[in-house]
């Protein structure tokens, strides 16, 4: 059924003459253009952080941010998907009652997790720091920036910008938030400040993003007609919107295990190799996500195209979209991983300084992974839209297993570069098992 797929796919010719396929590149080019200025802002922050904090005093900043990070990942849920999801349904059958009560809960279930993940990570700093050794003001570091976590509604804002196919004010607001951060980390970087005020740049500037995402989307509802949002109830949310529970907590469950692989592997490899190596492996993180870069924008507009389109029954142009999509973002990221892989060197001289350069072996391998998932791009959201959230978190669960059973031998027979194999190995494994799985389950329904 695949190769049938694959052969039928059609020319590149037909490609352009895709209105769907159109559609996607041209919103996720607004997001790409938003997120590219942003990237080059967020490098040259991080040049300016890298080389002012130098190895070990960067690695700090990079441990206390990745904390705060995962907390707020474990407990804040991703309400977006539930919300394109059901409010992609909601949309085309003009429900209008209905979609303004999905939204309120939508804000309901951000704004309970955001306090709730505030308060313990703000408690858990204490027992970390005495599990890792940290000294008391990386202790206090942490539990004040944890509160940052209370301004992480962003998830149901998202998806209205989302569901409206307004784009342009994601990248907007991803241009406005890095424009911050570098203007914040310049004053810092010349005034010759310490870890303080670089932490409160970062702190500052993660507050702001969230705030004016939430301010986009506020407009575009009360542009779009939806007032008197929080008169609406969601009493009967449950029976309006059916299986919402259960999806809101399984695609909660899925994106926590999922960023264990993103996240987690800062405080492993912390443990193993020290905060200069954490220093490190964030520098060949950022430079990577040059590529990473293009697939959040395909990943954003792609899942409520397929989501109309599994929703009205269009399994063939289902199929074919996915995958003349992951074909052409896969080339583009190859030929970015062969520019690095010729000019890293001279990169990180020009930009972070020599005291990064052991980076560039993990950044490679670290690459070649994100080449894969830029590959594979379409697989979760297209599982999402067939409403199989379950099937993608068991995936996510095998995945993540053998992820941390190649890290934990990697890292200390192979070093930094380990982790950068323990990740190719990642994204290797979760690609053929969600291949293989939709595979199955769509040819039983062409």
């Amino acid at each position: 059924m695949l190769a049938k797929a694959f052969r039928s796919i059609g020319s590149p010719r037909q490609w352009v003459q895709d209105d769907l396929l159109r559609r996607l590149f041209k919103n996720a080019a607004v997001l790409f253009s938003g997120n590219m200025i942003a990237s080059l802002l967020g490098l040259a922050s991080l040049a300016l952080t890298a080389r002012a904090l130098g190895v070990e005093q960067f690695g700090f900043l990079v441990l206390i941010t990745t904390y705060v990070l995962i907390v707020d990942r474990l407990v804040n849920f991703q309400s977006w998907q539930a919300i394109i999801k059901y409010g992609a349904d909601a949309l085309e059958k003009e429900r209008r009652e209905d979609f303004k009560s999905l939204i309120k809960f939508g804000f309901l279930l951000d704004g309970a997790t955001a306090v709730l993940g505030a308060v313990v990570a703000a408690c858990a700093a204490w027992f970390v720091g005495q599990w890792r050794g940290w000294d008391d003001q990386l202790v206090l570091m942490a539990a004040l920036y944890s509160f940052t976590i209370l301004f992480h509604i962003n998830g149901t804002p998202t998806a209205i910008l989302r569901l409206f196919n307004k784009f342009k004010l994601v990248a907007y607001q991803n241009v406005i938030a890095s424009v911050i951060k570098l203007v914040g980390v310049t004053i810092a970087f010349f005034s010759g400040a310490g870890l303080w005020a670089f932490l409160l740049v970062w702190a500052v500037v993660d507050v702001v993003g969230k705030l004016v995402l939430v301010f986009f989307a506020g407009q575009e509802l009360t542009a779009k007609g939806y007032r008197g949002l929080w008169g609406s109830s969601t009493k009967a949310i449950s029976q309006k919107f059916k299986g919402i529970w259960a999806f809101v907590w399984t695609t909660n469950i899925n994106s926590s295990i999922r960023m264990t692989s993103r996240e987690l592997d800062v405080m492993i490899i912390a443990g193993f190799l020290g905060p200069a190596a954490v220093g490190l492996y964030k520098i060949a993180k950022q430079f990577a996500s040059v590529i990473q870069k293009t697939i959040d924008p395909l990943y954003q507009a792609i899942y409520p195209e397929l989501a109309k389109l599994f929703t009205r029954g269009e399994i063939k142009n289902f199929i074919f979209f996915g995958l003349r999509s992951s074909l052409i973002a896969g080339m583009f990221a190859a030929l970015v991983w062969l520019g690095f892989y010729f000019f890293s060197e001279y990169i990180f001289l020009f930009t972070v300084g020599a005291e990064y350069l052991d980076a560039v072996g993990v950044l490679l391998w670290y690459m070649m992974a994100i080449v894969v998932a830029t590959i594979a791009f379409p697989l979760q959201p297209a599982m999402l839209a067939m409403g199989l959230p379950h099937t993608t978190f068991w995936v996510h669960i095998g995945s993540t297993i053998v992820y941390f059973s190649v890290l934990y031998v990697a890292l200390p027979s192979l070093g930094l570069i380990g982790a950068g194999v323990a990740y190719l190995v990642y994204y290797l494994s979760w690609s053929c098992a969600m291949l293989a799985i939709e595979a199955y389950l769509l040819a039983r329904r062409v």
